[in-house]
């Protein structure tokens, strides 16, 4: 008995103390704070110095209060609270383990208190976290953990994920298990008030019929609304209809930190105000790389459309845009704005359509916050509302040969073709694809291939081809029709073959002897079809 008083006593010091503690406010991650899974609070409150420790307690559960750490015993490292301006952070990875709880003690909790205080005396009042118990729908599987996963095999599964903010925390992982439909889907993943903090693996898999709509100005909408912290890697998304206001992306709304890479999407994706992108509309501090999006972007009344990304602020490396986008002001085909960090990306968009100051082939901006480093775009690509205007970012323009040459494409952006992306062959087409990802069709419009490899429809939409190019030595010519001649020029000008033909549909060309490099076909049908290639001899 006489130990149990003096325990009383020892909890009852602190608590007179709180009373008089400076005033402070607490959030949590997740929020709620559930039962099974880590913990980070985040204390806001007047400048408490640097050496800041958290005491905490049990204050709601079965039993009573429990206090595990008596009040001088947690001015130690262990308890110590980072600090970033006038917020203090403290983590618990686990709190069953953290504070000593029995299993029944641990599913009566319901709150949880916390006071960030220094040894020499001072400290904040109390501040107290509600606390839910784990959900008792688990997904297909798993416990939320890096070596656990919770399983994403089903609509249902991705459903409720977008309707359990208490999963949303740091540190909870999830895993897509198969390729499924989001056809089901009416809410974001994270909103911009508790924003997606956790690990999402795609696995390869891609999700279909994603269909969002969102209307209300400073909201975010995509798959995911708001991430802060998450990783989102080797997911695609097809067949999209992403419709919103502000921060609109069919991956991500607005990213204010974390990291994306190894995804694509395609679709579309419209927004009535600021900030509209394929892949993502806001990046404020995250990480984007070896991604890309064939989305059609619109965004005809407001600042920031592009066709990866609506506005930059973060990092962007190793990705292309190549879907058509249209919008009012900062447009680009890969950035809208850009005042972070772009680099070894493409745009190939088939067309970046703003009849304003601020639009460009590749990023709306190019002013000194513009850090645009070792990127390309397509020579071809026209902005059909107007020519394009003095401002904004064009990158480094190049041919269609060259972006559909691995070896000029491997030149000129570097990127790792051994076990990210793979190059793809699509009849006549060449374009690269990421690895292992599924649902991939080509997002390149057919208008780039149309002056060299593949086919055009010049007069009477007669269909030609040439396979292989590139080539060492032989192609074949096949039209709908008879083929009359074709001729092969140099850039220059100077003639490396010439041959008359009497109609038939198929013939073959030698260019063996012909010097490496771009050459130019000349074929004529016998209607009066004129088509004209770009080969590349190698």
């Amino acid at each position: 008995m006489k130990k149990f008083l003096f325990a009383l006593l020892a909890l009852a010091a602190p608590i007179a103390a709180w009373a008089d503690g400076q005033q402070a406010s607490i959030t949590s991650t997740p929020s709620p704070a559930v039962s099974n899974k880590p913990l980070e609070i985040k204390i806001q409150t007047s400048d408490l110095g640097s050496d800041v420790y958290c005491y905490t307690w049990c204050h709601k559960m079965q039993g009573g209060q429990k206090a595990p750490y008596g009040w001088d015993d947690v001015n130690t490292d262990k308890f110590r609270m980072s600090r970033s301006g006038d917020a203090y952070t403290y983590s618990i990875s686990n709190i069953k383990e953290f504070y000593g709880l029995t299993d029944d003690q641990l599913a009566s909790l319901t709150q949880l208190g916390f006071i960030a205080k220094t040894s020499d005396g001072r400290q904040t009042a109390d501040c107290f976290v509600e606390v839910v118990q784990a959900p008792t729908i688990l997904y297909s599987g798993g416990e939320g953990t890096t070596s656990s996963p919770y399983i994403i095999a089903k609509s249902e599964d991705l459903q409720y994920l977008a309707h359990s903010p208490a999963d949303w925390g740091k540190g909870v992982c999830f895993k897509l298990d198969a390729d499924i439909s989001a056809s089901n889907l009416s809410s974001t993943i994270g909103t911009m008030s508790t924003p997606f903090a956790g690990n999402f693996d795609g696995n390869g898999h891609c999700i279909t019929s994603l269909s969002l709509n969102g209307s209300t100005v400073g909201s975010a909408t995509g798959l995911f609304g708001k991430i802060d912290g998450a990783d989102i890697h080797d997911l695609g998304i097809t067949g999209a209809n992403v419709n919103g206001a502000t921060f609109t992306g069919i991956l991500v709304g607005y990213a204010a930190s974390g990291t994306v890479s190894r995804c694509y999407t395609m679709g579309s994706v419209s927004g009535s105000s600021i900030c509209v992108g394929g892949l993502v509309g806001e990046n404020v501090a995250a990480t984007i790389t070896d991604c890309y999006s064939g989305a059609m972007v619109s965004n005809p009344s407001d600042y920031a459309a592009g066709g990866l990304v609506g506005k930059n602020s973060g990092t962007v490396k190793n990705t292309y845009a190549a879907g058509a986008i249209t919008g009012y002001d900062y447009v680009g085909g890969v950035a809208g704005a850009n005042y972070g960090a772009i680099s070894y990306s493409l745009a190939v968009n088939e067309t970046v359509s703003s009849a304003n100051n601020f639009a460009a082939r590749f990023g709306g901006n190019a002013n000194a916050r513009n850090n645009s480093l070792n990127n390309v775009s397509w020579n071809d690509m026209v902005n059909p509302s107007a020519s394009w205007t003095q401002h904004g970012d064009h990158a480094a323009s190049h041919t269609a040969a060259d972006i559909v040459d691995v070896t000029c494409f491997n030149d000129m952006l570097k990127w790792d073709f051994n076990s990210v992306w793979e190059w793809r062959h699509d009849g006549n087409c060449n374009w690269p694809a990421l690895r292992n990802v599924n649902g991939q069709t080509r997002p390149i419009c057919d208008k780039l291939y149309a002056g060299f490899s593949g086919f055009v429809d010049v007069k009477e939409n007669i269909m030609v081809s040439v396979t292989p190019n590139p080539t060492v030595s032989v192609v074949t010519v096949c039209a709908g029709e008879g083929i009359l001649s074709c001729g092969v020029w140099t850039l220059d000008g100077a003639r490396v073959l010439e041959a008359g033909f009497n109609g038939a549909e198929s013939v073959e060309l030698d260019l063996s002897q012909a010097a490496p490099g771009v050459c130019l076909l000349r074929v004529t049908t016998v209607s009066g079809n004129v088509t004209a290639f770009k080969i590349i001899k190698k």
